[in-house]
């Protein structure tokens, strides 16, 4: 069944499903964006070089998907705020094409890989905005356990569409490019997938701290038999976390003092669907906290993540039980 029957049929309400419906047109126009992107001359840098909000390059693709999701997402009447990683400040949506959802994205997560031909993919999550005397700040600030839904789009061998749906577990769907539209393929859990992979830069390891550099350790020994994998663009490896199992971490380091992954763009949305699939998402950097209890202070924050399978992640809150406290209180608290 396409996404709209598969909605209708969970009895979801029609303004939320114009706008998964607005996401999944905004992913099959991306999809093309990212097919042709040898014709159309679209790779490479912004000519005048310029930088996203969060001080990343951005690539030609960064400010075409970015247009691309705020025609679409406006367009469904279904979005009071939307928030992405290329726009500065959140963006009021006018009141004639105003709805009651807040829209945080990614437009083309993992974009550095994009001239060299490696998965890319869209991120979200939708948060009823259920308040609207409350300030926009405090209508967007909040932790991420009031995220109604959040998915991805990877665009790579095949074009797919993961969604997570509070409550209801995680759905996949792949684009049929004859009928032009996401079909439903099935739920996705990660409880049952025991494949023994880690991933995570080694290239960093020199500025890991004391926690990080210990857990990895473990899964470096001739014994454990761990595969170690690394895309580089979060949406595969997670992807391919969530198919086979195994973790992912992106931890805090000294060239990334603060992480290197967004709050609301990129860990709220995948820290949900990894724990509606039946994994967790904690922060890790001396801390069992899930990433879903963060309260953001601004937009653009990033944190230290490390999620998968639950196996995994009480690895590493094993070792964190043998770090002692005053190595604990040393830690600045970078969330």
């Amino acid at each position: 069944m396409n996404i709209q029957i598969f909605l209708e049929g969970f009895g979801y309400n029609p303004e939320f499903t114009r706008l998964l419906s607005a996401i999944e047109k905004s992913g099959i126009e991306i999809e093309c964006l990212v097919d042709r992107i040898a014709f159309d001359n679209n790779n490479g840098q912004m000519e005048d070089g310029t930088q996203n909000a969060c001080g990343d390059d951005q690539k030609k693709l960064d400010v075409l998907t970015n247009d691309i999701m705020v025609e679409n997402l406006t367009q469904s009447h279904a979005c009071s705020i939307l928030l992405s990683e290329e726009d500065d400040n959140e963006s009021i949506v006018d009141a004639s094409h105003s709805g009651n959802y807040i829209v945080a994205f990614d437009p083309l997560d993992g974009s550095s890989n994009i001239d060299c031909n490696c998965g890319v993919g869209t991120i979200f999550s939708i948060t009823l905005d259920n308040d609207k005397t409350e300030s926009v700040e405090n209508r967007i600030l909040r932790n991420g356990n009031g995220i109604e839904c959040s998915g991805y789009i990877l665009y790579g061998g095949s074009t797919e569409l993961v969604i997570a749906f509070k409550g209801n577990g995680v759905r996949r769907f792949v684009l049929d490019k004859q009928q032009n539209c996401f079909i439903h393929m099935g739920a996705l859990d990660i409880t049952d997938k025991q494949k023994k992979i880690y991933s995570i830069n080694e290239s960093n390891c020199k500025r890991w701290d004391k926690d990080i550099a210990q857990y990895i350790t473990q899964y470096r020994v001739k014994e454990s038999k761990y595969t170690q994998r690394w895309v580089g663009s979060m949406v595969s490896d997670i992807h391919r976390t969530l198919l086979y199992g195994g973790m992912f971490c992106y931890p805090w380091d000294e060239k990334n003092v603060n992480g290197k992954l967004r709050i609301l763009y990129e860990c709220f949305p995948m820290a949900m669907i990894v724990e509606e699939a039946g994994g967790k998402a904690i922060i890790a950097n001396m801390s069992k906290e899930r990433v879903l209890d963060i309260v953001p202070s601004h937009i653009h924050q990033r944190t230290p993540v490390l999620l998968g399978s639950v196996e995994e992640i009480e690895k590493y809150e094993k070792i964190l039980d043998n770090i002692t406290p005053t190595e604990k209180k040393n830690e600045t608290k970078i969330y």
